[in-house]
């Protein structure tokens, strides 16, 4: 069941009316949206509740357990700093400060044993994505082991529903519940619904657990009263979904694929094959903004917001930009807690483009445990230290749509290794080069260049959306349902059969 089946839309509906319903009852909508979301996986499978609902429980212990240790660690050190100051305060201080010197060495023994209970919840939790996401690849490198010692194993694991998005969510609740973050929410149905939550369990965004540099947490919001303000901007955010998935996803994906398939056959001269590989990133772009549109446009309808997770990242005129506007909950998520633990940029320059490196080879490998993911999350990493390299030796800047074109330019090379495995991907670059050294460059050379200037003038549409929502507001509202059913209509007239699959599922 997806967001545009007409079976969720009708349900939603229905659930819509009992959700506002209960307004003011705030744990009667948790209880609803609960029951929603395990309704919503187990109309994908049951197998998938039962995971989701066994971690839930996990998390939920582990959680407690940290937040018990966070508490005591907090204790000492405000007693260490209150036996500081009495002493510092006091003529006659050596009763205080063999105190003092007693709760430092207590602490001293206390706050390791903290981290390390702390390392290793979360190094469960990695373990158990890394269980699911690449069984595929270690039952590859050691079946043959086993079956030496007459030992048998699954050959291969379901992948669960949202498995990624809610254990990056629950590692982000575990460290606000010992850092004393979560005091207000710590109950067992707020972490259910959170985890949980239908309109965001499939492609995020990834929410986090407490507030943090300007992202609204998720979590505290289920306790929280709601209201339906935002009705405008809820249509709004379903339209431009409905365009970008109904129209653009599912009108340009058949032309890529048909091209990147019959470049096997040589078929293709260098203009189709280079059109298709600079129009990839608009389809992976229209698919997985337009989804995640459509989740915040649900989120919002029951009185949610959810993080931002795309601003405009073709109007990037570099790759560190770039990283700045897609997939922005993931940036933030690898930043915080892989680029700044491994020392971020306080360490030097060179320290700092290896953290860089290392940084987008883990955010490669996370996408697939396969070569072509490990290549196209490095040749960010090598962009951005390319481009880091560039600033530091204070070379002159480019042309604002020259930088414009490079980094997009720079960007569709690298999706060819993101959507094909490593072999595909080397036909294709080599079929590129076939054609080109063969002269064969076709009929689309003025569609590229159309192309191109679209993303020159792309940035122009910066406002865009606050100006649909701004004018939806203006109109009385018989005139907007008439806009809205005429454009939906025409949306639905012009747009290919089928319900469009989110690409981003697998990952």
């Amino acid at each position: 069941m997806t967001f545009f089946s007409p079976e969720f839309v009708l349900l939603f509906l229905l659930f819509f009316v009992i959700y506002w319903a209960a307004k003011n009852f705030v744990s009667m909508q948790k209880l609803l949206i609960l029951f929603a979301s395990y309704a919503f996986i187990c109309a994908n499978s049951l197998y998938f509740a039962l995971v989701l609902f066994g971690f839930t429980c996990a998390v939920f212990v582990c959680g407690k357990y940290l937040q018990e240790h966070g508490k005591l660690v907090r204790l000492l050190e405000q007693s260490q700093k209150f036996s500081k100051d009495l002493a510092n305060n006091t003529k006659n201080n050596t009763q205080n400060n063999s105190q003092s010197a007693e709760i430092i060495s207590y602490k001293n023994k206390f706050a390791p044993t903290s981290n390390l209970a702390l390392g290793v919840i979360i190094g469960f939790c990695v373990l158990f994505l890394c269980f699911f996401k690449y069984y595929d690849f270690f039952y590859g490198v050691f079946a043959g082991f086993f079956e030496f010692f007459g030992l048998s194993l699954f050959e291969s694991v379901a992948f669960p529903l949202g498995v990624s998005y809610y254990t990056f969510m629950s590692i982000t609740y575990l460290l606000a519940m010992y850092r004393g973050q979560c005091e207000r929410c710590d109950d067992f149905i707020s972490l259910a619904c959170f985890l949980a939550f239908f309109p965001s369990i499939v492609m995020g965004p990834i929410s986090r657990a407490s507030d943090e540099k300007g992202l609204r947490a998720l979590l505290p919001q289920f306790n929280e009263p709601k209201n339906f303000s935002c009705g405008d901007e809820i249509f709004t955010l379903a339209l431009f979904a409905c365009v970008k998935l109904l129209v653009i996803s599912s009108l340009l994906s058949p032309y890529v694929n048909n091209i990147f398939s019959s470049v096997y056959s040589s078929s293709s001269s260098a203009s189709e094959i280079l059109l298709a590989i600079l129009l990839y990133g608009v389809v992976l772009y229209a698919n997985f903004s337009g989804f995640i549109d459509m989740s915040r446009a649900l989120a919002l309808a029951l009185g949610f917001e959810l993080a931002q997770n795309f601003a405009m990242p073709y109007a990037a005129r570099n790759i560190r930009e770039f990283w700045q506007r897609w997939h922005i909950t993931l940036t933030t998520f690898i930043t915080r807690y892989i680029y700044i633990p491994l020392g971020g940029s306080a360490k030097g320059f060179t320290r700092t483009q290896i953290n860089v490196l290392i940084a987008f080879g883990l955010s490669g490998i996370w996408h697939g445990a396969e070569w072509n993911f490990l290549i196209w999350g490095l040749l960010h990493g090598v962009g951005l230290v390319i481009f880091n390299a560039y600033k530091a030796l204070a070379l002159p800047q480019l042309n604002y749509y020259v930088s414009l074109i490079l980094t997009y330019i720079f960007v569709s090379f690298a999706w060819i290794f993101f959507a094909n495995d490593f072999d595909n991907s080397l036909v294709i670059l080599k079929g590129l080069f076939a054609a080109l050294a063969a002269g064969n460059f076709g009929q689309q050379t003025a569609l590229v260049v159309l192309l191109l200037v679209g993303v020159c003038l792309y940035h122009k549409c910066a406002g865009f959306f606050d100006f649909c929502v701004h004018m939806l507001s203006c109109m009385p509202i018989l005139l907007k349902a008439l806009v809205l059913g005429l454009v939906f209509s025409v949306i639905i007239a012009i747009m290919p059969s089928g319900i469009p699959s989110f690409i981003y599922a697998s990952f």
